[in-house]
């Protein structure tokens, strides 16, 4: 009886372990850092697992943030679409999901838009533009860097997390073997 109740004890202690992982962002269109053509119709991020209801993205830009309507959820995907035409410059998909363990992640992605003009452009005009979006170019990547920082401080302190409960379990069960050794 008491080495039943031992084990049953035991496995309560692992059923934690389960659910300790957090979900990260595994895709996303527009992809992080991409500089896009054309201007996006729908945003697509795709995670590590299940995400619940309630989860949201925003849309911010150079000069004004953007509504992601039509926002669905279904299973690991969530997918908005963008009513508004978008100028050409830098933003950045700021996105909240709660995980399927229930914990409430964030992050980033940016990426930049740079469609052509339909209107022909004075050269001067055209230097400046570039040396606009080259600017903007080293801001999405610092942008992205410091995202990737935050997602692997984010993933590096859920591991730990695990590691220690793991080391714990272990101790755990290798104490009651012992203990239930000695009563044998």
């Amino acid at each position: 009886m008491n080495k039943t109740i031992t084990l049953l004890l035991f496995l309560m202690l692992l059923t934690p372990l389960s659910a300790q992982a957090h979900t990260t962002l595994t895709s996303s269109t527009p992809a992080e850092g991409e500089v896009l053509p054309v201007q996006p119709e729908e945003i697509e991020l795709v995670f590590g697992t299940v995400i619940e209801e309630g989860s949201s993205m925003l849309l911010e830009g150079p000069e004004q943030n953007y509504d992601v309507e039509n926002i669905s959820i279904n299973d690991n995907v969530m997918t908005g679409s963008l009513e508004e035409g978008l100028p050409n410059g830098q933003y950045i998909i700021t996105w909240k999901i709660i995980g399927e363990d229930g914990h409430p992640i964030e992050g980033q992605v940016p990426f930049g838009i740079k469609a052509e003009e339909l209107a022909e452009e004075e050269p001067a005009e055209n230097e400046t533009a570039e040396d606009e979006l080259a600017a903007e170019e080293d801001l999405a990547t610092e942008q992205q860097e410091e995202s990737s920082e935050a997602n692997e401080t984010d993933e590096g302190s859920g591991l730990l997390s695990t590691v220690l409960l793991l080391a714990a379990a272990v101790l755990i069960g290798f104490s009651l073997y012992k203990l239930l050794k000695k009563k044998s």
